[in-house]
C-alpha cells in the first residue's frame, strides 16, 4: 500500500469519526426530563389532583428546580415533627389551611398567605390546627434531594 493511499484512508476515517462519536457523546449526558416547560401548573389544582392519602400524614410532591434551588408542594394532615436542615435554607409559603409553626424559639399561628424563612440549622416544626389539610409551597436552597432532614426531640410534640 502506498503512503498516499494510507493517508487517504486515514483522512476518510478521521472524517467519519465525528459521525460515529457524536451519538455516543449525546447518550452520555443526563436524560432529558419528560416535561421541560417552565410552567408547572396551578398549585391548588395539583394539591386536589394528588391529595394526601387517608392514612398518610405528610406528602411532598417535587415541582422542579434549578442548580440553586428546588420547590415542592407539601401537604400536612396533623404535624411535621421538629427537625432541621444542616445544609439547606427553606422558604415556606402557606397556600391553604392554618396551624402553629415553631422556627427556632419563635412560635406563631400560620395561615394561607403567610411566608416563612427558615435558615439552615434552625429547628422547626408545624402543627395543623384546621380540619383541612395544610398545604404549602417549600423552596429549598441548594436543591433538596431528600436526605438533609435531621429530626430532634421536642417537648411540645
Amino acid at each position: 500500500m502506498s503512503r498516499l493511499f494510507r493517508a487517504g484512508v486515514l483522512l476518510t476515517l478521521l472524517g467519519l469519526l465525528p459521525a460515529v462519536t457524536i451519538p455516543v457523546r449525546a447518550q452520555m449526558g443526563p436524560p432529558m426530563p419528560a416535561d421541560t416547560s417552565a410552567f408547572r401548573g396551578n398549585l391548588f389544582e395539583l394539591a386536589q389532583k394528588q391529595p394526601l392519602e387517608y392514612d398518610q400524614q405528610i406528602s411532598s410532591l417535587p415541582l422542579g428546580g434549578s442548580s440553586s434551588s428546588s420547590a415542592s408542594l407539601i401537604q400536612v394532615r396533623q404535624a411535621v415533627k421538629s427537625h432541621y436542615h444542616a445544609e439547606h435554607d427553606e422558604m415556606v409559603y402557606v397556600l391553604s389551611g392554618r396551624g402553629i409553626m415553631t422556627v427556632g424559639n419563635e412560635t406563631r399561628p400560620i395561615q394561607a398567605g403567610d411566608f416563612i424563612i427558615i435558615k439552615r440549622g434552625t429547628v422547626h416544626n408545624v402543627q395543623n390546627r384546621s380540619p383541612q389539610i395544610l398545604v404549602a409551597l417549600s423552596v429549598m436552597s441548594p436543591p433538596f434531594k431528600g436526605k438533609d432532614r435531621v429530626y430532634v426531640e421536642s417537648t411540645d410534640e
